[in-house]
């Protein structure tokens, strides 16, 4: 299950209010034709003015920018005499863009999490385009329980691998049905990650949560991102990196219905995991106890459990 960029973009033009609360908006078009290229949202405020919101999921990168500045000159032409506003929405806005955008091109900007979009789909019985398919929802029951046979037989280490959202574009990059194989960095406990084990895949911030569940598929070495995964670090300096990694096939992806942080720290026996000791650090060991617990979450999560 995945949230895709036209599912924000629908529940905006469908919910305004809920997302753009200072706004007094209308919807005047979605995927409204501006000569070759097509701007997600044109919103009218109740003084006549327009507004052209460009959508991205995940981190909010230049490209973005670039395009919605292209939507405004287009519309000027045809509207000379209305007065245009920018607004840039995504999931994730560093803060050196955020100060960008305001001090320097005056655009404004709408920080969306993914929780707040979880919540108002389930206020308004919103349904994800990709999600509760049946073949999709039997593809994770199936993985759920050879997990949790796994659990009880194999006692497979587990490890979790942590991800800054603003480093690096994990909701996007999880959402590349492409990307079924990468690689992850390795900064402890290279002696003890084997082939063999288990990573959660988890993104920090105020998101923070296991977003995830992968294969680990080789002891750690020295390896540089491929170029399809690379693409997803925002610091250009950070690509085609030879570092200390191991490689992962993902096998259970949940972005749209991630285990939060502060819903783990609920459970009793999940409260002390070492994640919550030294947050900053990138790998972190999961013990058997701790990995059926969370198992036992994502059964109950996604139903499979009475």
């Amino acid at each position: 299950m995945r949230m895709l960029e036209k599912d924000i973009e629908n529940l905006l033009v469908r919910y305004p209010g809920e997302f753009l609360p200072k706004y007094s908006f209308t919807v005047k078009g979605q995927q409204v034709k501006l000569d070759s290229y097509y701007a997600d949202i044109i919103f009218e405020d109740s003084k006549g003015d327009l507004a052209i919101a460009e959508v991205k999921r995940g981190i909010l990168n230049r490209e973005a920018l670039g395009q919605v500045m292209e939507y405004y000159g287009l519309l000027r032409e045809k509207e000379p005499n209305r007065k245009i506003r920018l607004i840039l929405v995504a999931n994730v806005i560093p803060e050196r863009m955020k100060s960008f955008l305001d001090e320097k091109l005056g655009i404004e900007f709408q920080e969306i999490s993914i929780s707040k979009i979880m919540a108002v789909a389930s206020k308004h019985g919103y349904q994800f385009l990709d999600s509760e398919k049946p073949e999709l929802l039997q593809t994770y029951k199936q993985a759920i329980q050879r997990m949790d046979v796994e659990a009880e037989t194999a006692q497979r280490r587990v490890w979790i691998f942590q991800a800054n959202p603003k480093r690096y574009d994990v909701l996007n990059a999880l959402a590349d049905e492409s990307l079924t194989e990468r690689v992850w960095l390795v900064n402890r406990y290279q002696n003890q990650i084997h082939a063999g084990h288990i990573g959660l895949i988890w993104m920090s911030g105020k998101e923070g949560g296991i977003y995830a569940v992968v294969d680990i598929t080789s002891d750690p070495q020295m390896l540089a991102d491929s170029e399809q995964s690379g693409k997803y670090w925002v610091d250009s300096k950070d690509r085609g990196q030879l570092r200390l990694r191991i490689k992962i096939r993902y096998r259970l992806k949940f972005v749209n219905n991630p285990i939060f942080r502060e819903e783990l720290k609920s459970f009793p026996g999940l409260e002390k995991m070492s994640i919550f000791r030294q947050p900053q650090a990138t790998n972190f060991p999961v013990s058997n106890d701790e990995w059926q617990i969370i198992l036992d979450i994502l059964k109950k999560k996604f139903g499979f459990k009475e």
